[in-house]
């Protein structure tokens, strides 16, 4: 039921951020994007430096491995959940765009080890992978 909870948070900014991207199509490949919703549990007190890391470093790997970033929430009713969710062109793109991200020297070397040392994050709570609706 946990999940229940977590999707009824979601459903207003999903449905807000899906209407926006439901035009969008992939020219290569004549594909809808693939969205990933994400719902990290930070640690107690470091929602503030997790805010920072998210955005000063986590962003721009993702996108120079072709995935978007279309959107970073807290939560109003936990002071610990981060939402998040990032684009890929298209379902066929999908592996291609992680390994290009989770395989790059920056996330191996970098930002992985960087993530574990600071202990930021307490789990992944939920990963929902949609696509936009006909």
């Amino acid at each position: 039921m946990k999940s229940l909870k977590y999707l009824s948070l979601l459903l207003p900014v999903l449905i807000v951020t899906l209407l926006g991207l439901s035009s969008s199509v992939s020219a290569a490949h004549h594909e809808e994007p693939i969205i990933e919703v994400r719902v990290y549990k930070i640690a107690p007190g470091k929602m503030d430096e997790w805010e920072r890391f998210f955005h000063d470093k986590l962003v721009e790997p993702q996108e120079k491995a072709g995935i978007k970033i279309i959107a970073a929430y807290r939560t109003l009713e936990d002071e610990n959940l981060f939402v998040w969710m990032r684009q890929f062109s298209s379902k066929a793109n999908m592996a291609a765009e992680r390994d290009g991200f989770y395989k790059s020297e920056a996330w191996l070397k970098t930002l992985r080890v960087e993530l574990k040392a600071k202990g930021l994050i307490e789990g992944v709570e939920m990963v929902y992978t949609v696509s936009p609706s006909k």
